[in-house]
């Protein structure tokens, strides 16, 4: 939740200071580059997104796939020489002053991001070769620092480079102890670490940059990225067994009737797993046979789950996204939800993260659990 209360106060900061401004130009980084001349390494040709219908139990439904982008565009990194790097999320600009979105979250609805100052300070000055794996809203979130951030190193190894070519690396600190294993075991060297969360506001001025793509669009997710995160945290995965409910205990967006739903999960063999409570998150769902959750950052580990592995996501209202539907299409699970009246609806056009709770119905979630776990309904 601090991520989202960041983002939230970088964006009103800059928002309050360019309320008078055009919006910058800008360009994707395959155009920048064959306008500039300028190296463009792909990685990834644009590819359909493409997903299977969704499941639902109950009577609610939701449109996850209204949200969907219909490509995913070209993907890769970008060299530039005099770049600069603004503010936490490391939007990239050009030394022609030219935004290139597709290595933000926003990537093709630009027209969605916040307004930025026409004219950017000078900032801090790095020579030598610096590359970003800053994201928006990465900073203390552990899904957007996982998929959003890791995620990069992909499209950073698959054109050919290495952590050895580079002398800085712009990014995000680990927002808990499980993302700080995850960078360690990645080989990061922390020496070479400029920390995005000291960078509020402010401009890094690189001498040459190397700019990963964002790793697929916004809530999109490809099947690369789940196979990159396995293959490089889990190369002999256990057998899947168990049955895991993802509790938001403490936070916002969670079940107000979650006692009652305990009772019912724990009489289908599910474990209540609080995932602040474990440190290696990545192996205990690659464990999971079924996973059962509502919306929330900890089911980026479905990432780690094994093909055919069960999902279950309780989907409030007032909070329909399709995160974690694509990352489990992109990983081979089998998503199914159940959508959850939420205590309060915003307007159809909110921005951001709702922070309403909802109400899971007891006899729906019954009946969804017996037939996702082939068993006899409980009561």
């Amino acid at each position: 939740m601090r991520t989202l209360d960041l983002s939230r106060r970088l964006v009103g900061k800059v928002r309050n200071a360019v309320l008078n401004n055009q919006a910058p130009k800008w360009l994707t980084s395959p155009e920048y580059a064959k306008k500039f001349d300028e190296n463009w390494h792909r990685a990834y040709e644009q590819m359909p997104n493409i997903r299977p219908p969704v499941v639902y139990h109950g009577t609610l439904v939701a449109d996850l796939q209204k949200r969907l982008d219909p490509v995913f565009p070209e993907m890769g990194v970008l060299e530039l020489t005099n770049a600069r790097l603004y503010g936490q999320a490391g939007w990239v600009f050009s030394k022609e002053g030219y935004l290139l979105p597709d290595h933000s979250w926003y990537g093709q609805h630009v027209n969605e991001m916040p307004p930025v100052p026409r004219f950017l300070p000078k900032g801090q000055r790095l020579e030598g070769v610096c590359m970003s794996l800053a994201s928006d809203f990465a900073l203390g979130n552990y899904a957007h620092f996982l998929l959003d951030c890791l995620g990069r190193l992909q499209l950073f190894y698959q054109t050919g480079f290495k952590l050895s070519d580079v002398d800085h690396i712009f990014c995000p600190k680990p927002p808990s102890k499980t993302a700080q294993g995850l960078f360690d075991q990645l080989g990061i060297p922390t020496s070479k670490c400029i920390w995005a969360n000291e960078n509020e506001n402010n401009v890094v001025h690189v001498e040459t940059l190397l700019a990963p793509t964002f790793p697929g669009t916004r809530r999109n997710y490809p099947k690369w990225l789940p196979a990159f995160l396995q293959q490089e945290f889990l190369p002999s995965p256990p057998a899947p067994s168990r049955r895991l409910y993802i509790s938001r205990t403490g936070c916002r967006r969670n079940a107000v009737n979650e006692a009652a739903i305990t009772h019912i999960l724990i009489r289908y063999g599910f474990e209540i797993y609080d995932p602040a409570q474990h440190i290696n998150q990545p192996y205990d769902f690659a464990e999971a046979a079924i996973i059962v959750a509502p919306h929330g950052g900890g089911l980026a580990n479905l990432a780690f789950c094994q093909p055919g592995t069960k999902v279950l996501e309780l989907i409030p209202t007032d909070h329909v996204y399709p995160y974690y539907y694509t990352l489990s299409d992109a990983a081979g699970l089998e998503y199914e939800c159940l959508v959850c009246q939420s205590t309060d609806d915003r307007a159809s056009d909110a921005w951001g993260p709702s922070p309403h709770d909802f109400y899971v119905n007891e006899d729906e979630f019954d009946r969804a659990l017996a037939q996702i776990t082939g068993e006899a309904k409980s009561h």
